[in-house]
């Protein structure tokens, strides 16, 4: 490997020239060589070893040195003639000769780059080096370097990625096997300047191999700000500003009013005997009624036509002011309001009648995909994925972790179950699906799905690459071209069937799945709703055609049971585990005992003393109503929150059981916290929209 025998020069290099109390590291080694006990055991002496090894390296070490260090700059010298960025080579130069001065930030440098480590036999091929300590470094040049004097900084150190593809095809999860060395090189280096200063070092390797694909990424130190970042800071700002007017002008106009009038009134009912108020009642005595001055209703309602209290003063009764009511547009921007809307998501009451159990499952089924994805999205970064995973395969409990990609046909069993248990109560309360309002049940769902999801998309695809830095932070973030090919397939939700290898947000193909069923669920609806056998038909043949599509798919690209086993995961992915058609099977179930559900009344019978009662108590817990309601924000969001944390890393992930437990927790909790701010911010919003321009209450 061209790239690896250019680090191990450096490496070797810096062995020979950094020094400790003792001299340099390479008399360490000789020294630790001759007291080892392999040595020892084998019968030579110690000083044997010092005095035959010992004169031979030292006394070619300078030779090495020189002629390393003078084809290194002869190369580069040559390689300046046809070279457009003179100062990157120059630069690197300056690091060769400092290098053999022994100059601290030239050591460094060096210090910094990638080096072998142990589980080399376990594939650990990804080297990262130190980028804290390569960016921090300060290139020293003297203007005057016999006196010391003129001391200048040209330039600082620049943390880059080479890279050495050792396989063409993805080989299983992770992708293409490759090999990948931090370096750390002057910042007047670019990607292309890297790339060939890759290419000139690795030509003095003169050997009959075919060469691999090689290139050179860059970690720059800061980002141009794009004209989208900007436009998109601009819309998250407005937002901001909109929830923070629309908070204060509820808090001051809407509630602090309303508590005074709240105190007002209480002060007045402790004072019985001055007014004879009780319980907001009036009380007379019968010669108080007789006297003819003031009339009392069984509800308390005065005479006058005040329904509040009357203020007492001076012997005078006056009444309160009528409570502030605000208008359309009073109301619109109460829909932005987080001191309404945050007890509205925390609150644990439900309407009667609503399927309580759901909320348990759709937290559980939320906290599996969560723990799938936190092994999945990881595994590049890991350092011990090969002896990992086969010791965690052997155990029948990580058979959740390896099957974690069927975790959200528990989702799809909940949404069909639902469309169909509310569409068809619906129904029936309208009498036929005729008189049914169709227009409404399309426009809800994509209202209810659509802001948080195109907003959020549209808040982290421009700016995400601003978020943190790392030598493995993506600069140019995780969608293909920042999504300016695609963004408009997850608005129209057909980003799993069109150019799905490059859909942008790529855990939202759920989603377009979702909204697919969605829009032919009135082939179930209705004939259910007119006849079981009809419905039943209808539901049937959507089932067989999903056994049908996925078995040709799975046989034709010979896939294995388990998607994650196959050569090429993210093929299976995109042919078999994308696609509507494979994935229906779960909706129609959840469909169909939606309408279970529905005829019976959910009027189902169970015994207290069965297993089903104790579950289905815990499911229906109040404390998980909450957490039920961020489920669709939490499956926005929690990506990012995985991204965040494993692309800002300095170090590779090492993984054992704690590990992965700290791991789960930490992002299940951060997830919803997170998910918490995405609702206030976006969907809240926008169901208080919906409410108020169309009238439309919530939907149990």
């Amino acid at each position: 490997m061209y790239v690896a025998r250019w680090i191990i020069l450096l490496t070797i290099l810096q062995v020979c020239l950094c020094q400790d109390a003792d001299g340099t590291y390479l008399q360490t080694l000789l020294k630790g060589l001759a007291t080892s006990n392999n040595v020892q055991q084998a019968g030579l002496p110690s000083g044997a070893i010092l005095s035959l090894l010992g004169p031979v390296l030292q006394n070619n070490q300078d030779k090495f040195i020189n002629y390393v260090v003078d084809t290194l700059t002869t190369t580069l010298d040559e390689a300046a003639k046809n070279y457009t960025n003179n100062l990157c080579l120059n630069h690197t130069e300056l690091f060769i000769k400092a290098l053999v001065r022994r100059e601290n930030w030239a050591l460094r440098m060096v210090d910094a780059m990638g080096k072998p480590g142990t589980g080399l036999m376990d594939y650990s091929l990804n080297w990262a080096g130190n980028f804290d300590e390569c960016v921090a470094i300060k290139a020293d040049r003297y203007t005057d370097p016999v006196a010391k004097e003129g001391l200048e900084h040209p330039y600082t150190g620049k943390y880059c990625t080479a890279t050495v593809q050792l396989t063409k095809e993805s080989v299983g999860f992770t992708g293409p096997l490759g090999l990948h060395i931090g370096m750390c090189l002057p910042d007047t280096c670019s990607n292309e300047d890297a790339s060939a200063l890759m290419n000139i070092v690795t030509g003095l390797f003169h050997l009959n191999m075919t060469t691999p694909t090689m290139y050179m990424s860059c970690q720059e130190k800061s980002l141009e700000f794009t004209d989208k970042a900007l436009a998109v800071t601009i819309v998250g700002s407005v937002f901001a500003a909109v929830i923070l007017i629309a908070t204060t002008y509820d808090v001051i106009i809407q509630h602090f009013p309303q508590k005074g009038t709240k105190k007002n009134k209480t002060q007045k009912i402790e004072l019985k005997a001055a007014n004879g108020v009780e319980n907001g009642a009036y009380k007379h005595s019968k010669e108080d009624l007789s006297n003819g001055d003031m009339k009392i209703h069984k509800n308390g309602e005065l005479s006058n036509g005040f329904t509040d209290l009357e203020k007492a003063k001076g012997g005078e009764m006056v009444p309160d002011k009528t409570a502030y009511k605000p208008g359309i547009l009073g109301k619109l921007l109460l829909s932005f309001s987080v001191y309404s809307n945050a007890p509205k998501i925390l609150n644990t009451n439900q309407p009667k009648g609503t399927l309580t159990s759901v909320n348990g499952i759709r937290f559980l089924s939320m906290t599996w995909v969560i723990l799938g994805h936190v092994y999945g999205f990881g595994t590049n970064l890991t350092d011990n994925l090969a002896t990992y995973f086969p010791q965690m395969a052997k155990r029948f409990t990580f058979q959740a972790i390896l099957n974690a990609t069927v975790s959200v046909d528990t989702f799809f069993v909940l949404s069909g179950l639902l469309v169909s248990y509310l569409s068809l109560r619906e129904m029936k309360k309208r009498g036929g699906p005729l008189k049914f309002n169709w227009l409404l049940f399309y426009f809800h769902r994509y209202w209810r799905l659509t802001p948080p999801y195109m907003l959020l998309l549209m808040l982290y695809v421009p700016t995400m690459k601003y978020w943190g830095d790392g030598p493995f932070w993506p600069q140019k973030g995780v969608d293909v071209d920042e999504c300016k090919d695609t963004w408009w397939t997850n608005l129209l939700y057909i980003n799993n069937v069109y150019k799905s290898d490059k859909q942008c947000m790529g855990w939202s193909w759920y989603l377009a799945n979702d909204m697919q069923f969605y829009v032919i669920s009135p082939l179930m609806l209705v004939p259910l709703y007119y006849s079981p056998v009809a419905g039943a038909v209808a539901c049937l043949a959507l089932i067989l055609g999903n056994f049908i599509s996925a078995g040709i798919i799975s046989s034709h690209n010979e896939f294995k049971p388990n998607i994650m086993f196959n050569q090429d995961v993210f093929d299976g992915m995109d042919k078999l585990y994308f696609k509507p058609w494979t994935r229906i099977g779960p909706y129609v179930v959840g469909f169909f005992l939606g309408y279970i559900l529905y005829k019976t009344e959910c009027k189902v019978k169970m015994s207290k003393v069965s297993v089903a009662w104790p579950v289905n108590a815990l499911l229906s817990w109040r404390g998980i109503i909450p957490l039920s309601r961020l489920t669709y924000c939490a499956y926005l969001v929690h990506p990012l929150v995985i991204y965040v944390y494993i692309f800002s890393r300095r170090t590779l992930m090492h993984w054992y059981d704690l590990q992965m437990i700290y791991l789960f927790l930490g992002h299940l909790c951060v997830s919803y916290a997170a998910a918490f701010v995405l609702s206030l911010a976006f969907e809240s919003p926008m169901m208080g929209l919906e409410k108020v321009l169309l009238g439309r209450k919530k939907n149990s």
